[in-house]
């Protein structure tokens, strides 16, 4: 089998790292990590799903390189290295050290030029080299053994793709970048003249030398400027030629990919603050994972730790609970239900937990014949416990907690600490905030899973299905287990100042608001989306007989496989992308293909409508709770690496606007009663009210103090005209600008 090299540009994809669209990310030292963190994803990405045989990082030289001596001016206008990114790539040698990854830079060439030596190389021993970059200028390293890889998407670009898409050889593409220039590395080029003018110059004759040959023909300033330009052209030409004779060598030995050291590799990610990364290189807290099970890697488990669980089923038990239970100013608590849809889940027991490895499990829900605790006793005695604010309690995703402790009438106050939140605060790209995994990453700790008790599948039971002796160290490990996480962030959460603000301050205030939104719910009118239902059936009906009518055949519409056939094969329609499955029909082709033909107009209505119906119009009314008649949504703090809610069953922030149809089902949410109100509000102008505080700028600050429309005075501002001479196109410019 032929074996594959991936060759990584260190430089490039450090960069990339550095200014990805992100928000800042530190080490538990406050160490800036965010390039550290989004290059080491793309490694255990890369190693995860492509399994490459041989793997290698080139980096630039540190000293410039042979090109500078031909043009000075060479990449002279390239900006200074951010100030926090050379202790960045540092960290990344270290990780890529730990994980056995050679890194190869030589004095005096850059990256490239070691890429393409390396492809030449690994190209005439006949393996695949896929270099993992973007710069275009690797593209004329491309033959039938190189190609070019988007480690992001996973699509290759090689020679028969250029071929097909630019008409061109990789020789070709290198006249074209020698003509068009680069202003990123200061390589001049041939004046006002872009890559779509040099692609078709060298698509026509061929060569940048027979160009010249033919220079003469090309009329207008371009020719003008071709003609006085060659001695640059040919001086580009050598500026992006990469060089393929590097001193260096490929080792198929050296470049195999053979699996980190486990131990140093798992010291960075807890120096780091990594953690969520251990599992994706087989690591745990502890380091080297040797084993499979838990008693053989070193994580620990119910069944290797000592711990003391009580199944509190008997008054007598209840009693003695009670007394302990109202020492404490501090405690995790948590629920066993019927359902994960907290609005109609019904309580089965609460767990209980104030020191680790002790907790508590009161059960009042099990199988006939169960010894079980009385709701009503345990309403009467807990509630003025869990209602006192200044008892402080903790949980693990607490507003499931809070919702089903209101719906049994015991609700709580005074929540402290939400294990889930406070996990996402400290690292917002976390994979997951689950408890599990937490658990995993945080305690070395292997958690019950709950298919060992409920089953899986069809034949799953429910948790009050249980008999509760079996069901106790399950319930009481999810309490104790939340108490040992809460130890264990609030240590972290105290070392970073500004999260420690941002989570007491903001979010865990927010479990309270969002509690009482989703319990609330919206009201919808089921008339409206019946009738809606029923107009968009018959649209479909009709559209799909016109896209038939178009395309001279009985096809289904939804399959991409089929729609691919009929537009390309059967009529002739240009192809412009293709994914993994073959070519692509998805929304941006479609739109693209437009023009080409009626039916696309045709079928991208129905997909409108179709993803409407089913998504919205039918689905709403499935989702109006029995008991309150209303809809519930769950609104998500933890969710988003931007800090962003997000809103799932149904997701009422995805509800088209823009649309009239998509303005009608809005109009399906209703208030209550008649006498109720539906009230919308948005922040006014919030980002040029920040830049206002922080700049000081006086006219900002003038004219949001006088409740001016901001864009007006802006407007008026640029246009140097007063503000009622300005006009709604100034002002649409303007607000584009602001």
């Amino acid at each position: 089998m032929t074996k594959k090299l991936y060759i990584i540009d260190g430089h490039a994809h450090i960069y990339a790292a550095y200014f990805a669209p992100m928000r800042p990310l530190t080490s538990p030292a406050g160490e800036p990590t965010k390039a550290v963190y989004i290059f080491t994803t793309i490694i255990a990405g890369l190693l995860k799903n492509h399994k490459p045989d041989m793997l290698v990082v080139t980096m630039d030289s540190k000293t410039p390189s042979f090109r500078t001596k031909i043009y000075p001016d060479y990449k002279a206008h390239r900006p200074p290295m951010p100030d926090d990114m050379p202790a960045q790539i540092a960290r990344i040698e270290q990780l890529l050290d730990a994980m056995r990854i050679p890194i190869l830079r030589v004095d005096g060439f850059e990256a490239d030029d070691l890429i393409g030596t390396l492809a030449k190389q690994g190209s005439a021993k006949e393996c695949d080299v896929l270099i993992c970059s973007k710069d275009k200028d690797m593209l004329q390293l491309l033959d039938k053994h190189v190609s070019t890889f988007d480690v992001k998407t996973g699509e290759k670009f090689s020679v028969d793709s250029m071929k097909n898409d630019m008409k061109l050889t990789p020789e070709q593409f290198l006249d074209c970048l020698a003509l068009q220039g680069d202003t990123a590395d200061n390589v001049p080029g041939v004046a006002d003249v872009g890559p779509k003018t040099a692609l078709g110059w060298i698509q026509e004759y061929g060569s940048i030398e027979n160009l010249y040959d033919h220079a003469d023909e090309i009329k207008g300033k371009r020719g003008e400027s071709l003609r006085e330009s060659k001695d640059i052209a040919m001086l580009s030409k050598e500026l992006v030629t990469i060089d393929c004779d590097a001193p260096v060598q490929f080792d198929e030995a050296g470049f195999a990919v053979k699996g980190p050291d486990k131990n140093k590799l798992s010291e960075l990610f807890d120096e780091l603050g990594f953690v969520n990364l251990k599992s994706q290189f087989g690591l745990e807290a502890g380091g080297e994972k040797t084993g499979t099970g838990a008693e053989t890697t070193g994580l620990r488990s119910i069944k290797t730790l000592e711990h003391n669980y009580h199944l509190v089923d008997t008054e007598e038990k209840f009693d003695y609970f009670l007394i302990k239970l109202k020492k404490q100013k501090l405690f995790a608590i948590d629920t066993e239900t019927t359902s994960i849809d907290p609005m109609s889940a019904e309580l089965v027991g609460i767990n209980f937990c104030w020191q680790p490895h002790e907790a508590y499990y009161l059960p009042v829900r099990g199988p006939l014949g169960s010894s079980l605790l009385d709701i009503k006793t345990v309403r009467k005695h807990l509630s003025d416990i869990l209602a006192d604010e200044t008892i402080k309690k903790i949980g693990q995703n607490i507003k499931y907690d809070l919702l089903v402790l209101k719906n049994a009438q015991m609700p709580m106050r005074g929540i402290f600490f939400d294990t889930m939140v406070a996990s996402y605060c400290l690292d917002p790209l976390r994979n997951s905030n689950s408890m599990d995994t937490m658990a995993l990453d945080y305690l070395n700790y292997n958690c019950v899973a709950i298919s060992s008790l409920i089953g899986k599948g069809k034949n799953q039971l429910t948790f009050d299905m249980v008999d509760p002796h079996t069901a106790c160290d399950y319930a009481a490990e999810d309490a104790d287990v939340t108490y040992q996480l809460y130890e264990y962030l609030k240590v972290r959460l105290d070392k970073q100042e500004v999260i420690k603000r941002l989570f007491e301050q903001v979010e865990m205030p927010l479990v309270e608001v969002l509690t009482e939104i989703e319990y609330n719910g919206v009201s919808l009118d089921t008339n409206l989306l019946r009738n809606m239902s029923g107009q968009i059936a018959d649209s479909l009906i009709q559209l799909s007989e016109n896209i038939y009518e178009q395309a001279g055949c009985v096809f289904n519409i939804d399959s991409p496989k089929q729609l691919a056939e009929v537009l390309f094969d059967k009529l002739g329609l240009t192809s412009l992308a293709s994914g993994k499955t073959g070519r692509t029909t998805n929304a941006a082709v479609l739109e693209q293909l437009a023009g080409q033909h009626p039916i696309i107009k045709m079928v991208l209505e129905y997909r409108q409508l179709s993803k409407l119906q089913n998504t919205y119009v039918d689905k709403l009314g499935t989702l109006i709770n029995h008991k309150t008649n209303r809809v519930h949504a769950s609104f998500n703090q933890t969710i988003t690496a931007t800090g962003r809610l997000s809103s799932s069953d149904p997701n009422l922030q995805n509800i088209p606007i823009r649309t009239e149809l998509g303005k009608k089902i809005r109009s399906a949410f209703i208030p209550a009663s008649s006498d109720d109100h539906i009230l919308s509000a948005d922040y006014s102008q919030i980002e040029l009210r920040l830049l206002a505080h922080f700049s000081k700028d006086k006219a900002l600050l003038d004219a949001f103090a006088n409740d001016m429309d901001i864009h007006t005075f802006v407007a008026s501002q640029i246009y140097s005209v007063p503000q009622k001479e300005v006009t709604s196109d100034m002002r649409s410019r303007c607000k584009a600008v602001n």
